[in-house]
């Protein structure tokens, strides 16, 4: 986690674009700021500002300021939004992201034949809060940088997709109940700063209900990282890959920090500007991470996954609406 003097000028770039995308975003909203900086991150990273002086800071704003993102989403979020949401809304996530996951997994495998590990990202990305539950799951489970970045411009162009279409179709599936809408955008678009976005778009009520379903989300976040990472250690060591069992499972330490955060923050009074504070914090390390995201994600890379990852999560995405909608039915 160290800066050397060979990554200040493409920390500074990377920073620079992050501030940037959030300025575009009050003209663009629909798009939203994390949109709009893996966008201008991966046009600038294959023409202007792809130089090779730049690649080290670059990649080092990709990894590191998210970890500090998800550890503080910790104090963003309680377990009393389980209790706000009731026994209905709580079954409403467990099943929409129990089906995700297994649904992304199975058409991972038999349907895009992509690897395991991507498919696991895509998974968790999907299933729980696109960006920041990829790069909580991938070190978990050993993924390579150019899985985690793959599954992280699909996972985000797929919520662009569904942030456009939610507030226009959302009332013709559900009704305009807004309870409802905010169970659809709340448990199906991917990173939280698109929920709100979306949300926004149909009325503010929704943006509260979407909110908190998204946190129920977000608060699950451990489990699945703790599912992942188990099913990556079974599948290594029967490749022979791992060897030692007794090492267990290996939980990232912003992971730790946030479920620390999480119960102090659902337990112990604390300061509304240190929780404001956190989320802001939060959202712009979220944007930084696209930036870097963009900034490193090369043509070549996006040509070798081309149309097979955008299709992957686009069906996916329509997997989603379609769950969702049928238990939006049958809870509530």
């Amino acid at each position: 986690m160290k800066i050397k003097a060979n990554m200040v000028s493409g920390i500074i770039i990377t920073l620079i674009l992050s501030f940037v995308a959030k300025i575009l975003a009050n003209w663009l909203p629909f798009l939203g700021a994390e949109a709009i900086a893996m966008l201008l991150g991966i046009l600038l990273g294959n023409t202007v500002l792809n130089r090779d002086s730049f690649a080290p800071g670059m990649k080092w704003a990709e990894k590191y300021p998210i970890e500090i993102g998800i550890a503080l989403m910790g104090l963003t979020v309680t377990l009393r939004t389980i209790e706000n949401l009731g026994i209905n809304g709580l079954a409403f996530i467990l099943i929409q992201m129990t089906l995700t996951i297994v649904i992304v997994l199975w058409m991972g495998g038999r349907l895009f034949k992509v690897s395991d590990k991507s498919a696991m990202l895509m998974g968790a990305g999907n299933a729980v809060c696109g960006s920041s539950a990829i790069a909580s799951v991938a070190p978990a489970i050993g993924a390579n940088d150019d899985q985690r970045r793959t599954a992280v411009a699909t996972v985000s162009l797929t919520g662009v997709v569904l942030l456009l279409l939610l507030p226009v179709v959302g009332p013709h599936l559900v009704g305009n109940h807004n309870l409802l809408l905010g169970a659809l955008v709340g448990g199906v678009v991917q990173s939280v700063g698109q929920v709100v976005g979306t949300a926004a778009l149909i009325n503010p009520t929704v943006v509260t209900y979407a909110t908190l379903f998204k946190m129920l989300r977000v608060i699950l976040l451990t489990v699945v990282v703790l599912v992942f990472a188990k099913m990556a250690q079974k599948r290594d060591q029967g490749n022979g890959e791992a060897k030692v069992a007794s090492k267990g499972v290996k939980i990232p330490w912003f992971i730790i920090a946030f479920v620390i955060l999480l119960l102090a923050n659902s337990f112990l009074p604390m300061p509304h500007l240190l929780t404001l504070g956190a989320k802001e914090v939060s959202g712009f390390f979220g944007v930084v991470n696209l930036a870097g995201i963009g900034l490193n994600l090369k043509l070549d890379i996006i040509k070798k996954s081309g149309s097979k990852f955008l299709s992957y999560g686009l069906v996916t995405g329509f997997v989603q609406v379609v769950l969702a909608v049928i238990l939006i039915h049958v809870l509530f």
